[in-house]
């Protein structure tokens, strides 16, 4: 697990500086597919991936900001600028005239659950 933490936070510092400089774009740095419908209702699950998902995006919001600074907003649901639906973590930075933007996020049960890396305009 420590591995795939530190994967994360480094592929979000990889990728940022790619996105900013196309002043768009949207790069998924983790995915969790439901194995079926009994999966996707599994409420225990569904609270533990949100909780793993909130960590990691933490770990990537904490990444960004030593390279771009405190972000403009943050928080724990959704942000109108993060045109995501479901999202239950979230970080956004201007940075270089652009909204850099760190989201973990699901839709509705049978989605995947995503945390994404993204510029909006």
């Amino acid at each position: 697990m420590k591995r795939k933490q530190l994967d994360l936070a480094k592929r979000a510092l990889q990728l940022a500086p790619k996105l900013l400089k196309k002043g768009e774009g949207l790069e998924e740095l983790r995915l969790y597919e439901f194995d079926g419908d009994e999966e996707a209702h599994d409420d225990e699950l569904t609270e533990r991936l949100y909780d793993e998902f909130s960590a990691e995006a933490e770990r990537v919001r904490e990444a960004l900001t030593k390279k771009y600074g405190q972000p403009s907003r943050a928080g724990t649901s959704g942000d109108r600028a993060v045109k995501l639906n479901g999202v239950f973590r979230y970080a956004l930075w201007d940075v270089e005239g652009s909204r850099l933007f760190v989201a973990a996020h699901h839709e509705d049960r049978g989605v995947p659950v995503i945390l994404w890396i993204g510029i909006v305009d």
